[in-house]
């Protein structure tokens, strides 16, 4: 079965947006242009693409100045296109810290052990830090009987499937595995699958029946339901998963103990309307490797780790 990103992107062009584009507007963001700035008073920043790039840059300045203010560095954020490309700038130096998935952290540990977390948000609607990936269907497919895996199963040959990204853990290995539990096969039964790249690029192809149903987390959903973007009926849960433990902010381990202890100090003590600034994190608390352990189990036990 073809996995067919660039087709899928064609199709949600509008949701996107060009890459090329985004990078000349966003050139100023870019951690790759450090002309001018002493760079060694630089944080190199790097964040997986949740959502659209140019509204995650400018969501995360708030974040990022008080960031400055407190460690002293310049802060150069950079939103990648994909989470490979985030795990390959840490693994090869390029950034210093980067906001992970689960999975993406712990695909990035195994390469290289320096790479680990140091905070997690606290989730301001349940006060955890933990989050669920979730299964969602068109509310056409909702009324023609899919209202669980089984049912789900029984369609799989007409229903065209979009993951977030193969590195994702609430849009492709949690799910992944709850679908083989199921009894389906995601590379062989379904009609087509297809990566999105971002988990709201997921909720809008099913919106606008682009796609039968996706993977995506509860996250996304919750935001975009409130902001009015989609809705519940359009875009109907038939699936969720256990809690999962939150996204890591990491760094590497190689840095000075001094920067690393800043940024400690800058992350945890960051007022709500800071943290805030992208997500739905009220305050930010310690994260450590053995919280992702399981994570890294389901990774191993699915052979893609």
């Amino acid at each position: 079965m073809k996995k067919s990103r660039r087709e899928f992107l064609k199709i949600c062009g509008v949701v996107l947006g060009g890459t090329f584009l985004i990078n000349r507007i966003a050139r100023g963001w870019n951690f790759w242009n450090l002309a001018g700035l002493d760079k060694e008073k630089l944080i190199k920043i790097a964040i997986i693409p949740a959502e659209d790039q140019l509204k995650m840059m400018e969501k995360l300045k708030p974040m990022f100045s008080y960031i400055e203010k407190k460690t002293g560095y310049t802060v150069k954020p950079y939103v990648v296109g994909d989470y490979t490309a985030v795990i390959e700038a840490l693994i090869n130096k390029k950034v210093d810290v980067a906001l992970l998935g689960p999975f993406s952290y712990v695909s990035a540990h195994a390469r290289d052990s320096a790479i680990v977390p140091f905070a997690v948000g606290v989730r301001a609607d349940t006060h955890t830090t933990t989050y669920h990936s979730i299964i969602v269907v068109t509310d056409k497919w909702y009324r023609r009987g899919i209202k669980n895996l089984s049912s789900l199963k029984s369609h799989a040959k007409e229903i065209t499937f979009a993951f977030v990204d193969p590195k994702s853990t609430s849009g492709y290995l949690i799910p992944k595995a709850a679908l083989l539990e199921a009894g389906i096969n995601p590379d062989k039964d379904f009609k087509k699958i297809v990566f999105s790249g971002g988990h709201d690029a997921v909720e809008f192809a099913i919106k606008h029946d682009q796609v039968d149903a996706g993977a995506d987390a509860d996250v996304t959903y919750n935001r975009l339901l409130n902001e009015g973007k989609i809705s519940a009926n359009e875009n109907i849960v038939i699936w969720e998963s256990k809690p999962l433990p939150g996204s890591p902010w990491v760094y590497r381990d190689d840095l000075s103990q001094d920067l690393k202890k800043k940024i400690k100090e800058a992350f945890y003590s960051m007022p709500s309307k800071y943290a805030m600034s992208y997500g739905n994190a009220v305050k930010f608390v310690p994260a450590k490797h053995k919280d992702y352990i399981e994570i890294e189990k389901a990774a191993k036990r699915l052979g893609i780790l």
